[in-house]
């Protein structure tokens, strides 16, 4: 006779997953988004190059400790049809973000034109940046890797969560919202997909499991609720946000007052399942470590609420603090030019700012009884196993 040979729950996940990750991979970089951005039959390229020698270095530093200024360099191409090729660049220095003083043997990225016929030497190329990548990809797994060290199995079911959120955000919903569909509605239906199975690659099939996801998606629908009440309190309508005029110069049109709505429920998506996974876990642990006499609902009810107020107390703080500190800058700002409280508390970026801190952790606040009144309902039915 021959063995049946037995395929888990979790096999037949995972391996489905992954076939999904690698068809969205194979989607992404196949929409206009990204080959456009990667193709090295463009004239204009960003490449990444190695500095083999700085010519000329005409560069100070200012009152405020930033190198202004220019470098002329020669630099050699580690990327595109010209690898290997040695080019003269120019390098100009201003006291911003991507500015870059530049040395021999550093990595940066190089904005690379090259001209029409095809010349190798009529081409016009200049840094434009630090080559962060390689640098990005080390720190990633240098992260996974203490997760999958520290905490075994729970830590690398952790990591293949995190990657399909990776993988989903950047290969599937960022290619639709670029091709015209509505920002709003694919960000509400892909993060019910990064919810489902990331809390099934963290938890596994139990009834904790579904009673979390059952949560975070209430947690979705009480954020969307609190976003246009928020929205209409405030009169903010989408097309307050610097980046979004930035958008709309870029010929990005359809969808563009939803982006805001968007990028917030992205930000808090973590915020909310953090709650509910660590109440549903509680009640969990709650109903199979009491008797049976006292695994009621309104015993698991009450300690259930009991433990959210601490979770959903530190939860909050974090994310009001997480959003606060995006614009700390910006408030530091404000106060050096000592600007009027009248004009500063009407400003429509604070406004902003206490919409994203206010919606995000008004529908985790909600989504905790929620979770609790669930796991209470599912928990005192039946001894989980």
């Amino acid at each position: 006779m021959k063995r049946k040979i037995k395929v888990s729950k979790d096999a037949i996940f995972f391996g489905a997953t992954t076939i999904v990750m690698l068809l969205m991979i194979f989607f992404g970089m196949n929409s206009d988004l990204w080959r456009n951005s990667t193709s090295d039959d463009e004239e204009v390229l960003f490449l990444s190059g190695r500095v083999v020698e700085v010519v000329h270095d005409r560069t100070s530093l200012n009152e405020a400790g930033a190198r202004v200024g220019s470098q002329d360099l020669r630099i050699e191409l580690l990327s595109g049809t010209r690898r290997g090729d040695v080019i003269e660049a120019q390098n100009l220095l201003f006291p911003i973000e991507h500015s870059v003083y530049a040395q021999e043997n550093q990595r940066v990225l190089v904005f690379f034109h090259q001209g029409a016929d095809g010349a190798t030497d009529n081409y016009f190329s200049h840094v434009q940046s630090h080559d962060r990548a390689f640098g990005i990809y080390f720190i990633v797994l240098v992260f996974l890797a203490l997760l999958v060290i520290i905490f075994g199995k729970s830590g690398l079911r952790a990591a293949f969560g995190l990657i399909f959120t990776f993988v989903t955000i950047i290969f599937l919903l960022l290619p639709l919202i670029s091709a015209g569909y509505s920002p709003g509605l694919l960000t509400i239906g892909v993060s019910v997909l990064i919810v489902v199975i990331s809390i099934i690659a963290i938890m596994g099939f139990q009834q904790k499991t579904y009673v979390s996801i059952l949560g975070s998606c209430v947690g979705i629908m009480f954020y969307v609720l609190f976003y246009f009440l928020t929205t209409l309190v405030l009169r903010i309508d989408g097309f307050n946000v610097a980046e979004i005029d930035l958008l709309i110069v870029a010929g990005f049109y359809i969808g563009a007052r939803e982006m805001l709505f968007a990028s917030i429920l992205i930000a808090s998506l973590g915020g909310i399942m953090d709650v509910t996974v660590s109440l549903a876990s509680a009640i969990f642990e709650l109903s199979i470590t009491t008797t049976q006499k006292q695994v009621t609902f309104k015993a698991l009810f009450r300690s259930g609420m009991q433990v959210s107020k601490d979770i959903v107390g530190s939860s909050s703080n974090t994310l009001i603090l997480a959003f606060t500190g995006t614009f700390l800058i910006s408030l530091i700002l404000f106060a050096t030019m000592n600007t009027n409280y009248h004009l500063l508390i009407n400003r429509v970026d604070i406004a902003i700012e206490i919409l994203r801190a206010i919606s995000a952790s008004a529908a985790m606040i909600v989504c905790a009884p929620v979770t609790v009144l669930i796991g209470a309902h599912v928990f005192s039915k039946r001894r989980p196993a």
